[in-house]
């Protein structure tokens, strides 16, 4: 009789015991990792810029969902990353086949590396993590560096058909000199101002976005090479580009442009 009580208690403690190991060992559900990188001084902007054109693009290709991303407000030279994944072991598995692709080792990887002086990771259960509003933030950051981009493709190839699709009706520009255009000033002048600047090359660097509710503020700095007196002559400009939402749409209401001297 107290053989078959201590085997039936040793039974019954070996049941638990299993059932305990069993439940550690399930993966847990749901869990978002933010990864908060440490960037080489100066080199947010790229980096912001090679994410969102490259690095981003690769991840949604590859059905990595990104919870959110951007700069850190507590200095300059910091950036996170949030992606949720069903479990632990999917963690695991869906970084592994990313970082070991061909799209990622001979895409954007030695770029962004060139930039990170190190990084840290922490996982947490989904739950802990509430950031629908940001999650809406990081869409409207994509579609306003596009269409910074946008802008600046039309102003070069002197396209006032698309560039009126992204000027609101009561849009006016505050042009380097002090003078405010008006739409319709503006738009005329659009349809040649490459071509009577005498540009020769032109392009934007050190993109920053703020966004406050339905209002954005995009600013940039502009670098060009234009013909002066035959010569072909450097310059650079500061602008910023005031945006509004409506009917879940940007659209930009104001530019300000500032030289550079």
């Amino acid at each position: 009789m107290k053989t078959n009580a201590r085997t039936k208690l040793l039974t019954a403690w070996l049941c638990s015991w299993a059932l305990t190991i069993n439940l550690i060992a399930q993966p847990v559900e749901d869990v978002i990792e933010i990864r908060s990188y440490n960037l080489k001084p100066g080199s947010r902007s790229q980096f912001q810029k090679i994410f969102t054109n490259e690095a981003l693009p690769l991840l949604k290709k590859w059905k990595v969902e990104v919870v959110s991303y951007g700069a850190s407000l507590h200095d300059e030279n910091s950036f996170f990353l949030a992606r949720a994944y069903t479990n632990l072991n999917h963690r695991q598995e869906s970084q592994n086949a990313f970082y070991g692709s061909d799209d990622w080792v001979k895409g954007p990887r030695e770029a962004v590396l060139a930039l990170v002086e190190n990084y840290t990771t922490m996982v947490i259960p989904r739950k802990q993590f509430t950031i629908n509003s940001n999650s809406t933030e990081m869409d409207d950051r994509e579609k306003l560096s596009k269409l910074n981009a946008l802008f600046i493709k039309n102003f070069i190839a002197q396209d006032t058909v698309t560039h009126n699709e992204i000027i609101h009706k009561d849009f006016v520009c505050i042009e380097g000199n002090g003078k405010i255009a008006n739409r319709n000033e503006y738009m005329q002048a659009w349809a040649t101002d490459y071509q009577n600047g005498k540009f020769t090359a032109f392009s934007i660097t050190d993109e920053h976005i703020r966004i406050f509710g339905n209002m954005a503020l995009v600013r940039a700095k502009s670098v060009f090479t234009r013909l002066q007196n035959g010569k072909e002559v450097s310059g650079t400009s500061l602008y910023t580009d005031t945006y509004i939402k409506e009917n879940d749409r940007w659209w930009c209401v104001q530019a300000q442009i500032t030289p550079i001297k």
